[in-house]
């Protein structure tokens, strides 16, 4: 547990109990930063708590969700998805990442991520995280960033959200060293 001035900040992997929670704050998530996110409210919508529930029991291959806690109350998100294929077991994507508004300029996500690149650090033979971020997002861009992930891409008209075509970046952290070519 670390702070965020005065107010306690828990990391740590969802559970299923966390499951309403879970949803409840993805919904949020879609409604408030529609550009963030692949599926829409609507589609969101379509999923029952039920669903996230059965989505948080451990699994095998380091897949984990964490969560950020303020006073008992889930406030962020991300996820880690190990790939499955053998020829890219060593790479992991990272996903859903929110931050309620509420909670938002208080280093939450910062600490959130951080555990994540922490526990993907822990995974045996994962060298590097993906993830896409739209250009739109410039906070979110602009952590991920400082946290180390490099740019290798900008996907044009990636999304449409409402009528309007939203670009996204393709950003990539690698875990081990080794030459980086593209």
């Amino acid at each position: 547990m670390r702070g965020v001035g005065s107010v306690p900040v828990d990391i740590r992997a969802l559970e299923e109990s966390d499951g309403a929670a879970f949803w409840a704050l993805r919904l949020e998530g879609h409604e408030v930063d529609p550009r963030a996110f692949k599926a829409s409210a609507a589609e969101h919508r379509q999923t029952t708590p039920a669903d996230f529930t059965s989505a948080l029991r451990p699994r095998p291959g380091g897949d984990f969700i964490l969560g950020a806690f303020l006073t008992g109350d889930l406030v962020g998100i991300a996820g880690l998805r190990r790939e499955t294929l053998s020829q890219r077991a060593h790479q992991a994507g990272v996903w859903g990442v929110y931050v309620k508004e509420t909670a938002r300029g208080r280093s939450v996500g910062r600490r959130l991520l951080e555990a994540l690149i922490a526990r993907a650090h822990g995974c045996p033979g994962l060298e590097q995280l993906a993830l896409t971020v739209s250009e739109s997002q410039h906070a979110a861009c602009a952590l991920y960033l400082s946290l180390g992930f490099t740019s290798w891409g900008l996907e044009p008209r990636s999304l449409k959200v409402a009528g309007e075509y939203v670009a996204e970046h393709h950003l990539v952290l690698r875990l081990t060293g080794g030459t980086q070519r593209l």
